[in-house]
């Protein structure tokens, strides 16, 4: 069965995740540090009303560091939200791709038809990487 995928680029990276996680992509507005979570989250960022934790998702993926990126793209996975920095959104893929239960999949073809090479990210597995590094700090 086909459902939609979000595709976005981090860097050189691109990245995608399940449509129905995803609830916006805003400008990266001012982050308000937390201190004890280094190389786990960016900050806190207010959308909202809300106070959203921003995830150092290079830090969280192995990747070095680069130029801070414009955007946020805000996930919700299960009943928490979490912002993830974005360079870029490229749009909406229809696949039978599902992420599984590694973080990142091997990189293959996002959707039909010619489309995107990149990876997916998985959101369960993204939400379990951060509690455990924010729990070992």
């Amino acid at each position: 069965m086909n459902r939609s995928l979000l595709l976005f680029r981090l860097g050189s990276r691109v990245l995608a995740v399940p449509a129905e996680v995803t609830r916006q992509v805003r400008p990266q507005g001012t982050l308000t540090p937390l201190p004890g979570s280094a190389g786990t989250l960016l900050g806190l960022s207010a959308a909202g009303g809300r106070a959203l934790p921003v995830v150092d998702l290079r830090a969280v993926l192995g990747v070095a560091a680069g130029e801070p990126s414009p955007l946020t793209l805000t996930l919700q996975v299960q009943d928490q939200l979490l912002a993830v920095p974005t360079d870029d959104v490229l749009g909406f893929v229809d696949s039978d791709q599902r992420p599984g239960a590694e973080l990142l999949s091997e990189e293959i073809t996002l959707g039909h038809y010619g489309g995107q090479r990149g990876q997916l990210l998985s959101p369960e597995a993204l939400l379990d990487a951060v509690t455990r590094r924010l729990s070992a700090t």
